[in-house]
C-alpha cells in the first residue's frame, strides 16, 4: 500500500527544491514541426524517484499550498525558457494555474516581476486555465486575466469539452486556444458522438480565430483524423511522452517531423466560403422584404481580405503560393466580393427579384469555380 503524502512532505520538498519541469511536446499538425510544450510538474525526490503530480497536486490544492508551488515554479519556468530561447528560439511554453492562483492578488505581480527582470518575450508563455478556475466569478479573477493578457501572456482554456459551462467562458475571456480534453479525443476513434464533439469544436474554434489544441493523442489515426478535421496543434503520448528538460531540448535540436497536411484548413476554406455566400444570400433577401438596408443584424464581410476565407488565403494560406489552384483563387474571390457589393447595394435600391436573380447567378458561377479550385488543391495536397 502506497504511503499517503501529507502536506507537510510537500512543502520541505519545495523548500528544498525538489519540484522540477518535465516538458509535454506540441507539434503543428500543419507542417510537423515542434512548436512548443506543456510544463508539467514533477516531484523528484533525493533518492531518484519521481512521484505523479495525482499524489501531491490535490492536496496541494485542497489546502491552497498550490499558490506558493506555482509562484516557485514560474521562476523554474522563466530560467528554462530563456535556456530554450537560446537552443531552440521560437518554442512556446504553457503552464497550469489553479483556482487559488487567480484568486492570489500576488500572482500577477510575481508573473510581471520575473519576466521584465529577465527580459523574457512573455508572447512565448501561455498559462492554461481549467474551467473550474473561472466559474467562480470575482473581481480578483477577473483583474488577474486581464492583466496577463495585457502583458501579452496567452490564454488557453484547457480541458474544453468537460464543462457545462464552457462556451460562457470562452465567450467572456480573450482566450488565444483551446485545449480539447484529452478524454473526448481518447474517445473519438469509436465513439461517434465525441468525434461530433471534437469536430464541431475544431470548427468553433477556427471561426473564433483562435488555435485549438487536442491533447490525448495516442495513435497515429486519431492524429490524422484531427489533421483532417481542421486542428492545428496536437499533444499525446504517440506524438511524445513529457521530457526532461535536456532530453526535450534534444527533441528541439534533431528538428524531427511528424506527419503534416494542411489538408484540413482546406476543407474549412471551403465551409468558410459557403457560410460567407449563404450570409450574402440571407442578407440581400432581408434588405428587399424590410427595404432598410442598416437593419441588418449581420452583414457578410465586404472586403475579400477580411472573410474568413481571405484570412487564409492571405495568411496561412500563403504557403501554397505557386500551386497553380491556389493562385487561381484570387481573381474569381475579388471578383465575387465586388459582386456582393453589387448586390447589397442592388437590394438597398429597391432592385426588382428578376434583377437579383440575374446577379445571384453570377454569384453561384464564381462561388462553384472557388469550391472548385479548393476541392483540386486539397487533392493535390492529398
Amino acid at each position: 500500500m502506497t504511503k499517503q503524502i501529507t502536506l507537510q512532505e510537500i512543502k520541505k520538498a519545495l523548500a528544498k527544491d525538489e519540484f522540477i519541469f518535465h516538458y509535454q511536446p506540441k507539434v503543428s499538425m500543419i507542417t510537423g514541426e515542434l512548436i512548443g510544450g506543456e510544463a508539467l510538474i514533477r516531484w523528484k525526490k533525493s533518492d531518484g524517484h519521481i512521484v505523479q503530480p495525482s499524489e501531491f497536486i490535490p492536496l496541494a490544492e485542497s489546502s491552497g499550498f498550490i499558490s506558493e508551488i506555482t509562484k516557485t515554479m514560474f521562476h523554474k519556468l522563466v530560467i528554462d525558457m530563456v535556456i530554450f530561447e537560446d537552443v531552440a528560439g521560437g518554442l512556446s511554453i504553457s503552464m497550469n494555474a489553479s483556482t487559488k492562483d487567480f484568486k492570489d492578488r500576488g500572482f500577477v505581480d510575481i508573473v510581471k516581476k520575473t519576466i521584465v527582470s529577465r527580459q523574457l518575450n512573455s508572447n512565448k508563455i501561455e498559462v492554461e486555465l481549467t474551467e473550474s478556475s473561472l466559474l467562480e466569478e470575482s473581481d480578483i479573477v477577473d483583474s488577474n486575466i486581464s492583466s496577463l493578457a495585457e502583458m501579452g501572456i496567452a490564454l488557453t482554456m484547457d480541458d474544453f469539452g468537460t464543462g457545462f459551462s464552457s462556451l460562457d467562458i470562452l465567450s467572456k475571456y480573450s482566450f488565444s486556444s483551446l485545449k480539447i480534453d484529452q478524454g473526448v479525443v481518447s474517445r473519438m476513434e469509436h465513439s461517434d458522438k465525441d468525434r461530433a464533439i471534437v469536430e464541431s469544436s475544431i470548427r468553433m474554434g477556427h471561426q473564433l480565430g483562435i488555435d485549438v489544441v487536442a491533447e490525448g493523442i495516442e495513435s497515429e489515426k486519431v492524429y490524422r483524423m484531427l489533421q483532417n478535421f481542421g486542428c492545428t496543434i496536437g499533444q499525446g503520448y504517440w506524438i511524445s511522452h513529457p521530457l526532461s528538460l535536456s532530453d526535450f531540448l534534444s527533441l528541439a535540436q534533431e528538428m524531427k517531423r511528424w506527419p503534416s497536411t494542411p489538408a484540413g484548413l482546406i476543407y474549412m476554406a471551403q465551409i468558410d466560403h459557403i457560410q460567407w455566400r449563404k450570409l450574402l444570400i440571407n442578407s440581400v433577401f432581408d434588405i428587399k422584404a424590410s427595404n432598410d438596408s442598416f437593419q441588418l443584424e449581420s452583414k457578410p464581410p465586404k472586403c475579400e481580405r477580411s472573410c474568413m476565407l481571405g484570412k487564409w488565403y492571405y495568411g496561412a494560406g500563403k504557403v501554397f503560393s505557386g500551386v497553380p489552384q491556389f493562385d487561381d483563387l484570387e481573381e474569381p474571390h475579388s471578383k465575387l466580393h465586388d459582386l456582393g457589393d453589387e448586390l447589397i447595394d442592388a437590394a438597398a435600391k429597391g432592385a426588382t427579384r428578376e434583377e437579383l436573380v440575374s446577379k445571384m447567378r453570377e454569384l453561384s458561377r464564381l462561388s462553384s469555380l472557388i469550391i472548385r479550385l479548393l476541392q483540386e488543391l486539397e487533392n493535390e495536397i492529398l
